[in-house]
């Protein structure tokens, strides 16, 4: 089998600890890696050999080379896709931006071609350059495993795209998936809130994550940065201060908040309206939103499409996303304060206080329509993801209105949907695995520790023989029905 890597960010730090392990259990694998920088090229050139290693070239994000007929050969939706960029290009022509992003699926494209991957495992699709690797790989017809977090409920599965959708096959024996569900709903009824679970991972050896000293970094940083410009962001150079100077950040972060936390109609669950339906703001610009529903990353389209659909007699509460009340400008907060049918609350309240008492609650991705689920409330997703995969889909912004009402005519506490939570939340238990996934620097680094990254490569070679297998047996009915 051959595995090609998604190298972003400070992925492949965790990868060059999966392969070193998997070189010794699954010698038949033969890796191969695309990296966003050069920051770990030699490092995996010494692994795997220069010829399995591919970085992206200033050529390849060149958007002033004029690109127009390799566009329609895109595997995907080309302009959403670019949309899941958060901040690079953003400020560039538009043909600039489509050339940049078709240079960069075509160098990805060609070195697939050339090392002909079975399995594509993704690092985390932050931008634009995760949906070309996505989409490069379809087109030479790799199995695509995205690894997910089950966010509350903790431990991660293998998604074949990048909406967070479950994967095909499922564990034959589901009697201890339904038994796993059910427990965990009780306990996340009696204990709600942040319920993530301890997966499993024991304190054991904390890996190297390669990090060079600061001086080294920031040289290293002005040096692509002269050599490739589209790299200069003010706001990358922004963060990359604040990362390392944490009292100034701090400091900035606390101004902003005293001045953001003024801007709302309720103070408290006392003077909420006695029906509401409940929209908690994201995160934005973020993978998060960006990449599976880049249309709502203008979350005032969200809003307006809710307040639109729901009854007269009823208004709409929204929340600021407490992460994002030290960073936000209050302009987007403003803006809702001015719409019609729209209170703003304090962002101190709870959010699951706000999940338990609400009619309705609607997210774009947010977290907080997977507690309603936990909960047995009505919840309502507009962009694909985990919550979306255990509601059923995703609600079309036409068909509002219906699933509003229709949902307003439902008793939640009646108890009648609780069945149908535990079958859907067993679906996932079907295909979770208890291990960590994600960028390195997490507080108490629960990812570059070698017992979770040997789990998660354990859990990776079953997810590919499940899913490798289940082809095959599909292929197999197909050919016999074809006959």
């Amino acid at each position: 089998m051959k595995v090609m890597l998604h190298g972003f960010g400070s992925f492949p730090v965790v990868f060059y600890h999966v392969i070193t392990y998997a070189k010794i259990a699954y010698p038949t694998v033969d890796w191969s890696i695309i990296l966003t920088t050069d920051h770990y090229a030699s490092l995996f050139e010494r692994l795997l050999g220069s010829e399995n290693v591919y970085v992206y070239s200033a050529s390849d994000k060149d958007g002033s080379r004029e690109r127009g007929e390799e566009a329609a050969e895109y595997c995907g939706p080309l302009f959403q896709d670019i949309e899941a960029e958060k901040v690079t290009l953003k400020h560039q022509d538009s043909e600039y931006q489509t050339n940049y992003a078709v240079g960069i699926y075509h160098a990805a494209r060609r070195f697939m071609w050339r090392i002909k991957p079975d399995v594509a495992l993704v690092s985390q699709v932050e931008g634009f350059d995760g949906k070309a690797f996505i989409a490069a790989a379809r087109s030479v017809n790799a199995m695509i495993a995205v690894p997910t977090g089950c966010r509350n409920i903790g431990g991660i599965y293998f998604s074949p795209d990048d909406l967070e959708t479950f994967p095909r096959y499922a564990d034959m024996d589901r009697v201890h998936s339904r038994r796993d569900a059910a427990a965990f709903i009780e306990y996340f009824r009696l204990n709600p809130g942040d319920a993530r679970v301890d997966v499993g991972i024991a304190d054991d050896k904390l890996l190297p994550n390669f990090q060079p000293p600061l001086r080294v970094r920031a040289l290293r940083s002005i040096r692509r940065w002269l050599t490739d410009p589209q790299n200069i962001e003010p706001i990358f150079v922004r963060v990359a201060v604040q990362n390392n100077l944490p009292w100034l950040r701090d400091a900035i972060w606390a101004a902003r908040t005293r001045v953001n936390q003024k801007y709302c109609h309720i103070a408290s669950l006392d003077e909420l309206p006695t029906k509401f339906i409940y929209f908690p703001l994201q995160y934005s610009p973020e993978s998060s939103i960006n990449t599976p529903a880049a249309f709502f990353v203008d979350q005032l389209r969200a809003i307006d499409a809710i307040r639109f659909a729901m009854p007269n007699n009823y208004r709409l509460v929204v929340k600021e996303h407490p992460a994002c009340i030290k960073i936000r400008s209050s302009a987007l907060i403003k803006s809702v304060m001015t719409r019609s049918g729209v209170n703003v609350v304090d962002h101190r309240i709870p959010s699951i206080d706000l999940v338990k008492k609400a009619a309705i609650t609607v997210s774009v991705t947010g977290t907080a329509t997977l507690e309603a689920f936990l909960l047995g409330r009505n919840a309502i997703t507009l962009g694909g993801s985990l919550p979306a995969s255990l509601l059923g889909g995703t609600c079309p912004i036409h068909e509002l209105p219906q699933h509003i009402g229709a949902m307003l005519q439902l008793d939640p506490a009646d108890g009648s949907q609780d069945n149908d939570t535990v079958n859907a939340l067993a679906e996932l238990f079907a295909v979770r695995h208890k291990c960590n996934f994600g960028a390195p620097g997490s507080v108490g680094e629960p990812v570059l520790r070698a017992m979770n990254l040997k789990a998660f490569t354990d859990a990776f070679m079953v997810h590919c023989n499940k899913t490798l297998n289940d082809q095959v047996d599909r292929n197999m009915v197909k050919n016999e029905f074809n006959s």
